[in-house]
């Protein structure tokens, strides 16, 4: 308050001063112009009285010369009576000296006669304006008792120097003041000889001589120069005087300044009072401005959107600002504005149309010349804006006066106009106008910040692969498919460990192998990593890393790509390829069964597959099993009583009494409170599909699926387990169908090789069978015997009893000789009554002893008569012809006829042989070979 009081009372003080110093310095001018006209005049004074003397004398040299105009020399006396009546008219002259032409001898004086005078001429000079007027040195003349001035006047004879006169000029007469006007003589005059800086006043009054040029002030003194003579007029100017005149009319002036101060401190006060109002509303004004750049600048930096940080822009400039309206607009594709954002007073705006064309009237104010010039404007006044005139009426009606319009730039280009409108007109000065930029280039900043955001955040989200940075080991930032992947909300991994990502701590310990790997080669790429959802589901990802050079510490960035279905799909068909290897490969029902649960468990997404059925009793039947708690699945059985019935029942019970397929994504979830729980848990059972195989049009049984991951069931999935179990199914089919024609086939080869009568190999068989049997001799270094029967009395039973009863013996017959002989041992029937026998593995050396113990028994297979009838039986014999391998012959032809060579020629000795048997190697040598029958 002191300064802002202060500073008004000094410039009052300053201006009071200077004009009291321009008053001084006035009084000092008037004193030295009076100073100054007074010295002329003094000046003019002596002049004139030298001029005057001077006359006189040139008069008195006239009075001289006589009527012949002629001086002559010595006086004569009435020239002398001339100059003596001349002296008497001038009492002035108190000496009068004639001189000679050297004007220093004396002719003739009116003083005491002397011959010369004491002042030479040399000392003398002449007038400038009157050359033959001579001034003499100023000095003391003891004869006249004071100061005088001599002068003299040269006579010119003849263009020769003649006399002088010469007569001293008394300086009291000289100096005198009187004649001078009463108000001129109230000045210290002082006459100065130029020619010997002699103060003339000084020497009248026998004063010590000083330079009175060096004795005073330049501004105290007052010079007036005799015109003609060599004399100045020094005035001096007393400060008293200087200040005496101007202290006569400083009290009238003083008490206007007086007043003048009063006006001025209470105007000062006011303006004082005014101007402290008008700063602080400024203060307040600037700091509104300065909050509201403050919160925009910080709205800018965090806005997520632009819809938000407009309308939060013109909030604010409404809150902090007081402004009545405060808009966005932008042209739409008709170039007439739309708001982007408004607040404060919206009546302004009903019913108001802004163009963004120049050649339209609703175009011409400042936001659509801002629009399309891209400059501020700034409206002082609505009054004065004839641009305006469209919406001056409104303006005014509403308090409106001022506004300014603004550009939004977006990528280099006027992209909206920011407007704002005050109830004040001249309000934007300079500080408003820079901040007011300065919040625009804040909101574009803003808006290119939301777009990068914006952009950043599309490329990042709309991305098929989880992003991920990571520091040390912990999340720092994510996109929203990396959430979404492990089934989290936005952020919620940020600030965790990845640890919690994978699905157990070896698939972590894994991982952490590959950040050497990271760190040496920057980047690094991990297939098929186990991962973990928040809902306890395995997913699968190939996982790529980079690390980041250009920042502290181990920060990198990594990629998860879902690779789930890819794997899911491999393992589908890995599955479906396995079980259509195990049913291809599988020989029985059995191995098919088993090799299929094998196959559906390696490198899928089950860890346990199992068939089995449910009995009538209700009870579980195994048929075969694979994977993880399998081996004691009948423990089930232990919980499937009625009070489990009346729970939520089990998937495959559910598919066994729908005989249509079941599934659960959480099965433990759904028999949390059934008896199974235990066992369920315990096996790890969390998705269970169960569908049913269909064998020969009917369920043959269920094959049950079970992952330890939920949710693992869906429809590729789901169609795979059909596929399986239809495959396994139709190959089950196809395996029946096998065996059945392999069961005819077998029936068929069977009877193809057998006897149709007795059922025993026929001629087929021992030509398939005879070969091999030799072959197993060679390598075996035995010996084969190979016997040729022939029925002896067999036509005797079929005249006797018939055909049928003759077929009855033969059955009975070929029975008699299938169980006499070993199991290395072999019988057929070549037709009618022939039968061949083989015998193995005899001892080459022991051969015929071997032969003959088997052959007794083999007779008793006739010893004994046949019922052919009800009532009748027949009765037969046996010729047998023996060939050896390979005493007799190395291959089956030759044996069999060499065979059959001695059983002829037993049947042809029947009544002298001694044994029913006959070997080749007792037949002649010459024998003839008989035809085989």
């Amino acid at each position: 308050m002191m300064v802002s009081y202060g500073l008004p009372v000094l410039v009052v003080a300053i201006c009071g001063t200077a004009v009291e110093f321009d008053e001084y310095q006035h009084a000092i001018s008037r004193i030295n112009e009076a100073a100054r006209r007074d010295s002329q005049a003094y000046a003019n004074l002596i002049m004139e009285r030298l001029d005057t003397r001077f006359t006189e004398l040139d008069m008195a040299l006239a009075a001289l010369r006589g009527a012949d105009d002629k001086l002559g020399t010595p006086l004569s006396p009435q020239v002398e009576l001339s100059l003596r009546h001349y002296l008497l008219s001038r009492p002035a002259y108190s000496t009068f000296s004639v001189l000679g032409a050297d004007g220093e001898s004396i002719q003739w004086s009116s003083s005491e006669q002397k011959k010369a005078l004491d002042e030479p001429l040399r000392d003398f000079l002449p007038v400038p304006k009157m050359p033959h007027h001579f001034l003499g040195p100023v000095h003391y003349s003891e004869s006249l008792g004071t100061v005088v001035l001599p002068m003299r006047v040269r006579e010119k004879d003849g263009g020769k120097a003649g006399y002088f006169l010469g007569s001293p000029y008394r300086l009291s007469r000289f100096l005198d003041e009187q004649e001078l006007p009463p108000d001129y003589r109230n000045w210290d005059f002082t006459v100065i000889d130029t020619r010997s800086g002699q103060s003339l006043t000084h020497l009248l009054h026998m004063q010590v001589q000083v330079h009175p040029l060096l004795s005073v002030k330049p501004e105290m003194v007052a010079l007036a120069p005799v015109p003609g003579y060599p004399f100045v007029v020094q005035t001096l100017v007393s400060s008293s005087r200087v200040w005496h005149a101007y202290s006569q009319q400083a009290p009238a002036r003083w008490s206007a300044e007086a007043l003048l101060l009063v006006l001025l401190l209470l105007v000062g006060e006011f303006l004082i009072r005014r101007r402290d109002r008008e700063q602080m509303a400024h203060l307040r004004r600037l700091t509104d401005f300065n909050m509201f750049m403050a919160q925009a600048s910080q709205c800018a930096s965090q806005a997520n959107d632009e819809a938000g940080l407009l309308q939060e822009i013109c909030d604010m400039a409404i809150r902090y600002t007081h402004f009545r309206i405060a808009l966005i607009a932008r042209p739409d594709e008709a170039q007439w504005f739309q708001m982007l954002a408004i607040s404060g007073a919206r009546a302004y705006l009903n019913n108001i149309a802004i163009s963004a064309r120049g050649d339209l009237p609703e175009g011409r104010g400042t936001i659509g010349q801002v629009w399309r010039t891209g400059l501020p404007i700034f409206n002082a006044s609505f009054s004065s804006n004839a641009a305006l005139a469209p919406w001056k009426e409104r303006a005014l009606k509403l308090g409106l006066r001022s506004n300014t319009a603004l550009p939004i730039y977006r990528d280099g280009k006027v992209w909206a106009v920011f407007s704002v409108y005050h109830e004040k007109a001249d309000i934007f000065d300079d500080q408003l106008q820079i901040l007011l930029k300065e919040v625009c280039i804040n909101i574009s900043m803003g808006l290119d910040r939301i777009y990068s955001q914006q952009l950043k955040t599309a490329l990042l989200d709309n991305s098929l692969v989880g992003i991920l940075l990571v520091k040390n080991r912990v999340v720092q930032m994510t996109n929203s498919y990396a959430t979404h992947m492990f089934g989290l909300e936005p952020d919620a991994l940020v600030g965790k460990s990845t640890e919690i990502f994978y699905a157990d701590q070896a698939e972590f310990e894994r991982i952490a192998e590959f950040y050497e790997q990271l760190e040496q080669k920057r980047t690094v790429r991990i297939t098929g990593v186990r991962l973990a959802r928040s809902d306890g589901q395995i997913l699968i990802a190939d996982c790529s890393g980079v690390k980041l050079s250009d920042l502290q510490n181990d920060i990198s960035v990594w990629t998860l790509e879902d690779v789930t279905s890819r794997d899911v799909a491999r393992r589908l068909y890995h599955a479906l390829v396995n079980a259509a290897d195990a049913v291809l490969l599988a020989t029985d029902e059995r191995e098919m069964c088993r090799r299929a649960c094998l196959d559906l468990v390696r490198d899928t997404l089950f860890h346990a597959v199992w068939i089995g059925r449910v009995s009538d009793e209700g009870q579980l039947e195994v048929l075969s099993h694979a994977g993880e708690g399998t081996e004691g699945i009948e423990q089930i059985n232990n919980c499937l009583d009625q009070s489990c019935s009346l729970s939520q029942p089990l998937v495959i019970m559910r598919a066994w009494r729908d005989r249509d397929l079941a599934y659960s994504n959480d099965e433990l979830a759904e028999q949390a409170n059934s008896p199974c729980f235990e066992f369920i848990r315990a096996n790890n059972w969390r998705a269970v599909l169960c569908a049913p195989i269909w064998r020969d049009g009917q369920i043959w049984a269920i094959m049950t699926f079970v992952s330890p991951q939920a949710q693992v069931f869906d429809a590729p999935s789901i169609a795979l387990c059909k596929r399986v179990t239809s495959l396994l199914g139709h190959a089950l089919d196809k395996l029946d169908v096998k065996q059945r024609i392999e069961c005819l086939q077998e029936q068929e080869a069977a009877r193809a090789r057998h006897d149709m009568l007795t059922g025993l190999p026929n001629r087929l068989a021992l030509t398939e069978y005879l070969p091999q049997a030799l072959a197993r001799a060679q390598r075996q270094t035995t010996s084969v015997a190979i016997g040729m029967i022939d029925l002896d009395g067999f036509k005797q039973v079929n005249d006797t009893y018939g055909h049928e009863a003759g077929d009855r013996l033969l059955q009975q017959l070929g029975q008699n000789l299938q169980a006499r002989i070993r199991q290395t041992d072999f019988v057929a029937r070549l037709g009618g009554d022939e039968f061949v026998v083989v015998f193995e593995g005899l001892t080459p050396t022991q051969a015929v002893e071997q032969v003959e113990v088997v052959l007794a028994a083999l007779h008793t297979a006739v010893e004994k008569p046949f019922p052919v009838t009800v009532e009748g039986t027949a009765t037969v014999g046996m010729t047998l012809g023996v060939a050896l391998y390979p005493q007799d012959g190395e291959n089956a032809e030759s044996l069999l006829k060499r065979a059959d060579k001695a059983m002829y020629h037993a049947k042809q000795n029947k009544k002298t042989r001694e044994k029913w048997w006959f070997l080749v190697k007792d037949l002649a040598g010459d024998a003839p070979d008989a035809p085989l029958p």
